[in-house]
């Protein structure tokens, strides 16, 4: 199968000309799993790919079913029995059949059949960013618990390192027995949401482990730092080549073959037809002679006169289908803008709240350290102190969420602009024996 790209599919349903190594079994032996070669794991193993790419092999069968028209067509056969007249025989007959013109009726199958192909082609590359974008969610999530985890394990050290000042003052006598169970009652709290966060971490590596396979690495990397230029927020999409478009510019194409075919049902079919028969035993029933054989060439001509309304109701049918591609394209491109703009949005706006969340953990940071400083001078309760490890807790959970959700924004916008194959580094690739090209 020849490389595949959408910009080239784009250029063949306008008519206009386009300009080996797989890793799907390649061992996760890294450190860190990186996102692109996650990607590029998951859509060469994943069988809806497969399924797609064995779609396009069988409706280019099909278009090699509609082109047998244009060839001719031979037949051959031997009639036995009572040879009119002439008693009992064996006659061998060869015809040859040339289509010479048909006013469209070949022509159009063949479109319609192409417009197939298209689609599918369409479909593959829509199949392949739907398990690209799958993959990078999911590499997403695992980061994210991932981080927070980090984060609820350092809360837990911090608290365990309070409750170890609470004790020393508590032992000394300087504080109360309830300073030491406000603490302990906050570190099980901390434990409990490490926990939490381990476990949800373990569901999420349980669904990448379902996209890329096992053994998993301990753990996976950030995401490429190239990543917001890949997604080329600034910049106005092709609505073109987007898969959703291409495979309905694909059914529009294919309903112009089904009305060419519909139409050239009115007209008759001209062909040349010549046959030869040979009388094996007994006589040539053509010619009347013994072990003849007889001879035709001939010039034809035939329509079908009346069909009960076939003709005029495939052509309604193939306008409407027409009309019904054209509404999907308009759609297709409308939902993909409603989709680029929430995205383009969540990116932007979590990139602002990362700023101002930077701030305010500099300032809990800071303000943690004055208030185990003054803890320890006997000017700040337990309580202060508790509630400052919560807030620092809080702003390192909610700065690391922003900042998930701020990539889960590009990668939202990557898949509905169609550049999931070039920011994850799939052109030039073949994925399941099809090569993907820019």
């Amino acid at each position: 199968m020849q490389g595949l790209s959408s910009q080239r599919l784009a250029d063949e349903l306008r008519g206009e000309p386009g300009p080996d190594t797989s890793i799907a079994n390649a061992p996760l032996h890294e450190k860190a799993l990186e996102l692109r070669k996650a990607v590029l794991i998951a859509v060469n193993r994943h069988p809806s790919i497969i399924s797609a790419a064995s779609a396009i092999a069988e409706q280019e069968g099909r278009v090699d079913v509609a082109k047998a028209g244009y060839y001719p067509k031979i037949s051959a056969g031997v009639n036995s029995g009572r040879v009119s007249t002439y008693g009992n025989g064996q006659v061998a007959t060869l015809s040859v059949s040339q289509m010479l013109h048909d006013f469209g009726k070949v022509s159009g199958s063949v479109t319609q059949a192409e417009g197939q192909v298209f689609k599918q082609q369409a479909l593959l590359l829509k199949q392949i960013d739907v398990i690209a974008e799958r993959t990078a969610e999911t590499m997403l999530e695992v980061h994210r618990q991932q981080s927070l985890l980090k984060i609820a394990r350092d809360q837990v050290k911090a608290v365990q390192d309070v409750l170890a000042m609470v004790k020393m003052r508590a032992d000394s006598g300087l504080t109360t027995q309830s300073d030491y169970i406000q603490a302990s009652t906050r570190l099980q709290s901390a434990q409990a949401n490490a926990q939490q966060v381990a476990t949800l971490l373990k569901q999420w590596r349980a669904r990448l482990s379902t996209l890329v396979g096992n053994p998993l690495p301990a753990a996976v990397a950030d995401l490429p730092a190239d990543l917001e230029r890949s997604a080329r927020l600034d910049s106005v999409p092709d609505y073109a080549i987007l898969p959703d478009v291409l495979a309905a510019e694909a059914d529009r194409r294919s309903a112009f073959g089904q009305l060419e075919n519909a139409k050239a049902q009115r007209y008759p079919t001209i062909a040349l037809e010549a046959s030869a028969n040979q009388a094996i035993t007994g006589t040539n029933p053509s010619n009347g002679e013994e072990h003849g054989h007889y001879n035709t060439l001939m010039l034809t001509g035939s329509m079908q006169l009346y069909q009960g309304g076939a003709v005029s109701a495939q052509i309604r049918a193939a306008t409407a289908a027409i009309d019904r591609a054209e509404s999907s394209i308009n759609e297709a491109q409308l939902s993909a803008e409603d989709i680029l703009l929430r995205a383009r949005e969540q990116a932007i706006g979590a990139r602002m709240r990362l700023g101002i969340l930077g701030q305010r953990m500099a300032t809990m940071t800071e303000t943690r350290a004055l208030y185990r400083d003054q803890y320890s001078v006997g000017t700040r309760s337990v309580l202060d102190l508790l509630n400052a490890e919560q807030e620092v807790y809080q702003a390192a959970a909610d700065q690391e969420a922003t900042r998930h959700d701020f990539w889960l924004g590009l990668i939202t916008f990557i898949n509905a602009a169609g550049y999931s194959r070039d920011a994850y580094g799939l052109n030039n690739t073949p994925i399941q024996q099809v090569e993907i090209q820019p």
